[in-house]
């Protein structure tokens, strides 16, 4: 997280006049790689009351983060409380909710399987509204991943396993159920809110919300970004993954490919990283390889299941 003084650092489109609404900066949350589309800050109102407000660049966002969470009030699940909105500045102002799950997770350590249970039981939550079976519909981000292969002068091919079956699962008759839920469910983007009846997980960030998502890929997607979090705390992060795995041990084929697809499309989130995985002629950074290492099995695991799925036709 980052404390500064917003005015110097965003440009004039996304600045949030703080002090004519008598709200003062306490830091600014979100990556500074973001700031161009939105700023989401904690800020403190003149009774000393915290709130965090979300200034978007575009009104269309703005909007649709309205939208979304009077939806999901209308259906009695958990979402950011709106106190005020300041349409000319393209702001809205909500009670601050919980705590995020990372540090959540470093305070409270003896209660990872509760905590990781309880993100799982939300997204399963979301997933059931307007919750039907569809056939397969291949993730945007694994799209990107495949597109980014053609943009690069080399002749490798970016997990051949899977890029090959796909199509196949595609054009099956095996449906899967998609729900609401968001295509970002990065361990970065969860907060966790504990109340008389225990820990809640939900999220704050929306801005990938769809109604085409399963929530064992999401499930996938988050176990594959603790690896940012283990950097840092290893035997915690190892910790969550086997709470996630746990999960998932006794499911059927269907939800398995699910999970592992979201493991898969969770390594894919990086452009960058992928860039340096596509153009090394050698893998000599440790990291570098042990990516390299991952994205085989990732590519084996998800086209055997995708296989066994066509073969199973339904």
């Amino acid at each position: 997280m980052r404390t500064a003084n917003i005015s110097p650092h965003l440009s004039d489109k996304l600045y949030f006049p703080l002090e004519k609404y008598e709200y003062k900066l306490l830091e600014i949350l979100n990556n500074e790689n973001r700031w161009h589309v939105k700023v989401v800050c904690s800020i403190l109102s003149k009774d000393f009351a915290q709130y965090v407000s979300t200034t978007y660049a575009k009104r269309s966002d703005y909007l649709r983060l309205l939208e979304i969470t009077t939806y999901l009030a209308c259906k009695n699940k958990l979402a950011p409380r709106i106190d005020k909105i300041y349409p000319d500045d393209a702001t809205v102002v909500c009670r601050y909710v919980g705590e995020f799950l990372c540090h959540y997770l470093l305070n409270n350590s003896a209660g990872v399987s509760r905590i990781i249970t309880s993100v799982y039981d939300y997204l399963r939550d979301l997933n059931s509204i307007n919750l039907g079976y569809k056939k397969f519909i291949v993730p945007e981000i694994i799209k990107d991943a495949f597109r980014l292969e053609d943009t690069i002068a080399c002749d490798f091919v970016f997990l051949p396993k899977t890029k090959a079956v796909l199509p196949d699962l595609v054009g099956s008759n095996v449906e899967f159920s998609y729900g609401y839920g968001i295509e970002d469910p990065h361990i970065w983007n969860f907060r966790i809110l504990q109340n008389t009846s225990g820990v809640q997980a939900l999220t704050t960030d929306f801005d990938y919300f769809t109604e085409n998502v399963n929530y064992c890929w999401e499930m996938g997607y988050l176990y594959a970004t603790l690896r940012w979090f283990k950097k840092g705390h290893f035997l915690l992060g190892h910790e969550a993954e086997k709470v996630i795995l746990s999960l998932f041990q006794k499911e059927n084929l269907k939800t398995k490919f699910m999970f592992w697809l979201g493991v898969l499309s969770g390594y894919c989130g990086y452009k960058d990283s992928l860039r340096d995985f596509l153009t090394a002629n050698e893998i000599v950074q440790p990291e570098l390889e042990e990516q390299y290492k991952m994205l085989n099995f990732l590519d084996e695991k998800v086209s055997h299941l995708a296989r066994e799925l066509c073969k199973a036709g339904k």
